[in-house]
């Protein structure tokens, strides 16, 4: 089935918010198996918005509308909606329809079956978008299919979209079902494999073999095969198996790999200390970092780096610390070393490794990258540390 997203808010097409509900729906689509050709944004215009169902139902099976309706005396979607199709508002409520419930919100969301075409009816807002969709519209729009459809995601970091199209192009070419999916994501690679068959046995049975081929050409990157698990989960899930815990030392991204971590449930079982050592006279005071060091190789460098992870000030050890510095931009301080230039480090049990990145991008960018490529280190330097332990040998 062909189905098409219609967003609907003249906020963004003036550029006032981020279309959020765009990359996410446009993913849960190719899970689904649907094919997607289009999408559309209007702006709050019952005409324009007419215009776009017109042509939407002239190429597409399967029409979903995001934004346009909330707690307001005109819903202009649902409005709009009703008049394409002939039928009548009662209640809030097109008539005919199947109402999605709002857990998060004022306005509930709709699906509408008229003639061969689906209509699903949706908040713009991302957060009560995004569980309506997944809660009420997937189980929904799964049994529309003649088929079933099963999607694995196989989740990497550490290696570049490019890298993983170079490993895996053969294995894409020899299969269509499954077919193989590469996306980027922030830092991460998210590869999706994507079954079509009779019943879900038949889907695992073909999505099986090419995840395994998959973890012998890139094994070493996978973090995950669950939808559900996050990179920082990994880690964490990580350090509470092998009972140790961990602590940041963070420059340029001030705190944004201590506030990954901490997004997991369960964390302060592991997490000890968090700091945030910005300027060089706090390197040296809360970390010991060595003034002649800062003094000979600058704040940004592998040999700060290194000490800033080996934290010889902080009372309280860890049994991990993970340590980041860098230049995040828009400019240098530092002659000879260009924005992007990140350091990360790792300690385990006192082993250190340090790595020295180079990142694109403007400063979110660059400080969003850092933070993924130190979760990924520490993911990294875990799992080292706990194959010389069991095994003892060093790889």
């Amino acid at each position: 089935m062909i189905v098409e997203y219609i967003s609907i808010g003249t906020e963004i097409l003036l550029g006032n918010i981020e279309n959020q509900n765009a990359a996410f729906l446009a993913e849960q689509f190719a899970k689904l198996g649907f094919t997607s050709y289009y999408q559309t944004s209007v702006g709050d215009n019952k005409a324009r918005i007419n215009e776009c169902l017109d042509i939407a139902v002239q190429r597409s099976d399967i029409v979903v509308i995001t934004g346009g309706m909330g707690p307001s005396a005109e819903d202009i979607t649902k409005e709009s909606v009703a008049f394409f199709l002939g039928r009548e508002v009662v209640d809030d409520k097109i008539s005919g329809c199947i109402e999605i419930p709002n857990d998060f919100g004022h306005s509930s969301g709709e699906i509408i079956e008229n003639d061969n075409h689906i209509f699903v009816l949706l908040p713009g807002s991302f957060n009560e978008m995004k569980p309506m969709f997944l809660t009420y519209a997937v189980p929904y729009l799964q049994k529309k299919s003649d088929s079933k459809i099963l999607t694995k995601t196989v989740k990497m970091a550490g290696i570049s979209e490019s890298e993983v199209e170079e490993k895996i192009k053969d294995l894409i070419l020899s299969h269509s079902n499954p077919s193989i999916t590469i996306y980027p994501k922030a830092g991460e690679v998210h590869i999706h494999v994507t079954a079509k068959g009779a019943d879900e046995e038949e889907c695992e049975r073909l999505n099986k073999p090419v995840i395994k081929e998959l973890k012998t050409l890139i094994g070493e990157y996978i973090y995950t095969t669950d939808d559900e698990v996050s990179l920082e989960q990994a880690v964490v899930d990580l350090l509470i198996s092998n009972k140790l815990t961990v602590s940041c030392a963070e420059s340029c991204t001030g705190g944004m790999v201590s506030a990954r971590l901490i997004n997991v449930a369960g964390v302060s079982e592991v997490l000890k200390t968090c700091l945030v050592t910005y300027s060089d006279k706090s390197k040296h005071k809360n970390l010991g970092v060595k003034k002649s060091s800062i003094a000979k190789y600058t704040a940004v460098s592998a040999q700060v780096c290194r000490e800033m992870a080996e934290a010889n000030a902080i009372s309280d050890k860890a049994d991990v610390y993970v340590s980041v510095t860098g230049v995040a931009g828009p400019d240098s301080p530092y002659e000879g070393k260009e924005v992007g230039l990140v350091y990360i480090g790792c300690s385990v049990k006192g082993k250190t490794e340090v790595k020295e990145y180079h990142f694109k991008g403007d400063r979110a960018k660059v400080r969003e990258c850092a933070t993924t490529a130190a979760l990924d280190l520490l993911r990294v330097c875990i799992l080292k540390y706990v194959y010389e332990t069991q095994f003892g040998v060093k790889e």
